[in-house]
């Protein structure tokens, strides 16, 4: 906990010295000197008036995208993240994960038990499943009919058709599972609690529990092939791979802090997120990780990176934070076309 507590105070006093320092000393907004590397490259994107927290997203290109959270939450963009609509998702569960197969095929998960399908860009879904005790936290799928959710209490289910069904599969924990990837159709990875990795190499009929070496609970798993991995979590836990899992080695973060995704586009370039608008980048792949900072203290709650340049950033309050690594942008007015609703008060993920 005193950990964190620094590591708060350390962001809190990096924004100050930032935002605030040039401006009391007269400095030029203009002429204000870069003091952490691409601090000008995130772009605030937040949908208003769309205040609810959001969890996961999915970017198809890098126009066309999805984002889910809180209360049922489902957003679209078609031109990068300049507008986002609001969709109706037919429900008011908590959404925590989200992964579409193609432009049109697309399967969010959530809280107790809901899977949601779409097979026209999202202007309809179908919900495939819902009513259990259980919460389902990720979901990948390898094309439109092969997908796996993971949840609570080490629950995966796995389809093949779909999400015409879903067959529950022996994860052999009862950890909460957090995340799930895979990068075929066979070789997948999810990992979750007490420092939980689980493996499959044959599109998840069986899983095999590999040894993490901590017992911190891991958040986010993002892979760029058959052997290279990095996994972030608890506590500063950054975890790399470069054997298929088959060896976890333990990489330093600056700050200490949670982690609560990564995202890498090759070996090397990695990005990982976390609270008080967190974001740490790799450019040797995790041998050094610099802060990035990214202009809010909204707590950060899933990256991704369509390719080396392109990224997005979601998190609480409905933020949403774009890059193009292309220098600094003008911040656009943030537009929508919401659907009538209710605001309701945002929600974090839960922690079992």
């Amino acid at each position: 906990m005193t950990r964190l507590c620094w590591g708060v105070f350390f962001l809190v006093l990096l924004f100050l010295v930032i935002q605030v320092m040039p401006r009391a000393l007269g400095q030029r907004e203009g002429s204000k000197e870069r003091l952490i590397d691409a601090e000008a490259e995130w772009i605030w994107q937040n949908p208003l008036p769309q205040g609810n927290t959001l969890q996961d997203f999915f970017f198809i290109d890098t126009n066309n995208g999805f984002a889910v959270g809180a209360t049922g939450t489902i957003l679209r963009t078609t031109d990068g993240g300049n507008n986002w609509d609001i969709l109706a998702s037919g429900t008011n569960y908590d959404l925590y994960g989200v992964s579409f197969a193609d432009a049109n095929t697309g399967t969010v998960v959530g809280n107790f038990g809901a899977i949601l399908r779409t097979t026209d860009a999202g202007t309809s879904w179908i919900i495939q499943r819902e009513g259990t005790s259980d919460v389902l936290y990720g979901v990948s799928f390898t094309d439109a009919n092969n997908g796996t959710a993971v949840g609570s209490a080490g629950l995966i289910l796995r389809t093949t058709d779909g999400g015409a069904s879903w067959i529950n599969q022996t994860s052999g924990t009862t950890n909460s599972l957090n995340d799930v990837v895979f990068t075929d159709a066979n070789n997948g990875t999810s990992v979750g609690d007490n420092g939980t990795i689980l493996r499959t190499s044959n599109g998840g009929a069986n899983w095999v529990n590999q040894t993490s070496g901590t017992i911190n609970i891991l958040n986010g798993v993002s892979f760029t092939d058959l052997n290279t991995g990095t996994i972030v979590g608890s506590n500063s836990t950054i975890l790399r791979t470069t054997d298929g899992g088959n060896n976890w080695f333990d990489q330093t973060s600056p700050i200490p802090s949670d982690l609560h995704d990564v995202s890498f586009t090759d070996i090397n370039t990695g990005t990982a997120i976390g609270p008080v608008g967190l974001i740490l980048r790799t450019t040797d792949g995790g041998s050094q990780w610099t802060v990035d900072f990214s202009g809010t203290f909204n707590i950060l709650y899933d990256v991704s990176f369509v390719d080396a340049n392109t990224g997005t950033v979601v998190g609480d309050l409905g933020t949403i934070l774009r890059t193009t690594s292309s220098g600094p942008t003008p911040t656009p007015t943030p537009r929508a076309t919401p659907a009538p609703r209710p605001r309701p008060t945002p929600r974090a993920r839960p922690t079992s």
